[in-house]
């Protein structure tokens, strides 16, 4: 017989997985106390409200393994010692040596005690599947990835006492068989341990025999089915079933898995019940045996709804504007895929609109950006109540929204719909106290007649819109191939940028980015003008769109990192303190082959140590694909600083916080545009720099313009912040005046001459 644990709250934990992360994971989760989970602390900060409190765990001792293999010698050698495992996490999948189902089979050969837990997706062996590889047991459960810190908290409390339990009993039972008194003692104990075991758990846990007879139940179960266990212990069973029903809205989905479990005395499995007050609950159920012979049933019910909820807000984040509450691009291709499905199954048409406000920077130039969101909430409004159950609007940003329509029947119907779309622009718009005119342009591409994928028919509609804009606006426009001549003159702006880059018509401007705290310089961003002979100044906005659908944002970065590189070398030679450089890089930068060979022979070229070189990227880029990530990083090993810029606005997968060396996140201004105006933003930006606190990563806020937003960071403990507050963008003279006198920079009033500060 195995060693009992004498500790009765001291229990050793096994945890086989080739990643060192998971192993960190882990420890963190099995040996912090009395705080809250991490699903705790971001659903308070996010939507204000706490999950359900986390309570005290038994002190975990946690070996590791990398590899099955070390799994099993860790636990014959435990056995040696007689302090046995109670306890393993093996992960599914662990090349090169044995995947999860192998090391398990080697760990009951040596010891069928010990409870186990495999972590796997959901792309990874069924439950099914995995009896059939390992047999039928009730020491095996399964953890669904990503897996939450509750999930693993709950799974060790119970499965560690649970091996306590079987150990005492085997104790119990081989001691009881000379003494029938202690035998009758030891019993009333471990009855006692069981229930104590069923009361301290979160969830709500009832035991039926085979033929739906209560045989036990905690007060947990009580509390959230709302029934009184006065009743409960009363009540027989088929009421008790009937009483559940009535309080769930699809009853009959619930029941028939209660049947199907019943007839299939061995099956193991999970069902999701929703109540008809919106509670949502993931019921566990699996036989209870008495030897080899099933007795009855285990139901196991917790309760889900916060985390569904917050699972939910974050997919319709992730695939909605978030100022109109339309789809946004990744959900409108997904619709445009669907509908080329759909028309190709039916042989019917459908249609991609393009619909483009006319003169909308006049509007936010004249009546500032919130008048232009409200226009651009009100077009939103106006546009979808003339949308059919079956079309799609979506805003793709800016004053740019496109129109799906299906079934359509002819090119005659969509000219009838456009102009009604262009006269739902007749009535004027109510903005910032001022009653507005505002009109729309409108092109239209037809599948299959003007492309067959999602990028051509954006394209081509997109091409029709611009089309009117160039021939006057406020109408609408079919595609056509003669459009395709636009083409040319779109390779001519290319040659003139071209020829920009060799005459070296760029220059660069400098913005502080200051400690909050410190109220110091610690970085600069190196932002790109265009100094045409010409026009002008030209910002970023009336170029680097034609430099990155051209390519030659790719000379024209190295570019950019070569001159920034230089100038703050050349500032470090002229005694200034050292300080970052901050440089955006574009996806088309990212996916460069040689782009750390090239990175790293600037340095070496320009003499700036890696330490004062910061590179930008979008939440977009950096999750954008594996090679990427590699990328990112072979970058971090050079010694750079790694920057997410505009955090918030991307794709709301988090997971790649963790998994990349970055050092620093930059809050999107839109979110600090609203501080003390829009609370959801401030719950966002709390979530946000705790998010980043709690990842050691340090927090800038972009486009500060007040000294309201100044305060509120501060109480948030952001790290720096930088906007029009303390400076605009800078000349290489102007900047130098700064770090010859800083106080200068803080005595400035803070300026509302913006301009775009985008690379």
């Amino acid at each position: 017989m195995n060693a009992v644990t004498e500790e009765k709250n001291d229990f050793k934990i096994i945890v086989i997985d080739d990643n060192p992360a998971i192993h960190n994971d882990f420890m963190k989760i099995l040996t912090q106390f009395n705080s809250p989970s991490d699903l705790d602390e971001l659903s308070l900060k996010i939507f204000g409200k706490h999950s359900s409190p986390s309570k005290l765990l038994p002190n975990f001792t946690i070996d590791t393994a990398s590899q099955g293999q070390e799994g099993v010698q860790h636990i014959k050698e435990a056995l040696r010692q007689q302090s046995p495992y109670s306890l393993a996490f093996v992960d599914i999948r662990m090349p090169p040596g044995w995947d999860g189902i192998e090391t398990i089979k080697h760990i009951w050969e040596i010891d069928k005690d010990i409870q186990v837990v495999i972590c796997t997706a959901y792309s990874d062996y069924s439950w099914e599947e995995t009896i059939e590889l390992l047999g039928k047991t009730d020491n095996l459960l399964i953890l669904k990835k990503p897996f939450d810190n509750i999930s693993v908290r709950q799974l060790a409390c119970a499965l560690t006492k649970k091996w306590q339990l079987l150990q005492e009993t085997r104790k119990f039972t081989n001691h009881l068989k000379d003494q029938v008194h202690e035998r009758t003692v030891s019993l009333k104990k471990s009855l006692s341990l069981l229930k104590a075991t069923l009361e301290s758990s979160d969830e709500g846990i009832i035991v039926l025999d085979n033929d739906k007879n209560i045989i036990d139940f905690n007060l947990r179960f009580c509390d959230m089915w709302g029934i009184s266990q006065d009743i409960i212990r009363t009540m027989p069973g088929d009421k008790l079933e009937t009483e559940m029903m009535r309080k769930l809205a699809i009853s009959d989905q619930f029941q028939s898995f209660l049947d199907t479990l019943y007839h299939h005395g061995e099956a193991v499995n999970i069902d999701q019940i929703i109540f008809k007050d919106g509670r949502i609950f993931d019921c566990y159920s699996q036989p209870q045996k008495l030897g080899d012979e099933i007795t009855g049933r285990v139901l196991n019910f917790r309760d889900i709804t916060q985390r569904i909820k917050l699972e939910n807000d974050l997919q319709y984040q992730a695939n909605h504007d978030s100022l109109t509450g339309l789809p946004n691009r990744i959900m409108l291709l997904d619709k445009i895929r669907d509908a080329i499905a759909q028309a190709d199954k039916n042989s019917t048409l459908f249609s991609v609109m393009f619909i483009d406000l006319d003169r909308f920077k006049l509007i936010n130039d004249s009546l500032t950006h919130e008048a232009g969101d409200d226009l651009l909430k009100q077009t939103a409004q106006r546009l979808q109540a003339m949308m059919r159950d079956q079309d799609t609007l979506a805003r793709l940003g800016g004053d740019e929204f496109v129109a799906v329509l299906t079934g359509v029947k002819s090119e005659d119907e969509l000219i009838a719909k456009a102009n009604s779309l262009i006269r739902a622009f007749q009535s004027p718009f109510k903005l910032a106290d001022r009653t507005v005119t505002v009109t729309a342009s409108i092109g239209a591409s037809i599948y299959p007649k003007d492309g067959s994928s999602t990028e051509t028919l954006l394209r081509n509609s997109d091409a029709a819109m611009y089309s009117i804009k160039e021939s006057g606006a406020n109408a609408f426009r079919f595609y056509t191939r003669e459009m395709s001549e636009k083409s040319l003159e779109r390779l001519d702006q290319e040659m003139r940028l071209r020829e920009a880059l060799n005459n070296h018509e760029f220059i660069l401007c400098y913005q502080p980015e200051m400690d909050l705290i410190n109220n110091k310089i610690v970085a600069v961003e190196a932002l790109i003008r265009w100094n045409h002979p010409e026009k002008g100044i030209l910002l970023p906005l009336d170029f680097i769109p034609l430099a990155e659908s051209t390519g030659l944002i790719i000379p024209l970065g190295e570019w950019i990192l070569r001159t920034a590189c230089a100038q703050n070398k050349k500032w470090q030679d002229l005694g200034f303190p050292p300080i970052r450089v901050a440089v955006n890089l574009s996806a088309q930068q990212i996916s460069q082959q040689n782009l750390v060979t090239m990175i790293k022979d600037i340095l070496q070229e320009t003499g700036l140590k890696p330490e004062y070189l910061e590179l930008e990227l979008t939440e977009n880029i950096v999750i954008s694909h594996l090679e990427v990530m590699r990328t990112i990083n072979a970058l971090k090993e050079l010694g750079v600083t790694i920057a997410v810029d505009d955090f918030g606005t991307g794709y709301s997968s988090l997971s790649y916080l963790k998994k990349l060396p970055l050092d620093r996140l930059k809050i999107d201004g839109s979110f600090i545009k609203q501080i003390h105006q829009d609370k959801d933003d401030e719950f966002i930006l709390r979530a946000i720099i705790a998010l980043a606190k709690n990842l050691k990563l340090d927090v800038l806020a972009e486009g500060v313009e007040t000294q309201n937003q100044i305060n509120f960071l501060k109480n948030q403990k952001c790290d720096e912040i930088q906007g029009y507050f303390y400076s605009k963008p800078l000349s290489v003279e102007q900047f130098e005046q700064i770090l010859n006198d800083p106080s200068v920079l803080l005595q400035n009033e803070p300026t509302n001459n913006k301009d775009e500060e985008q690379q």
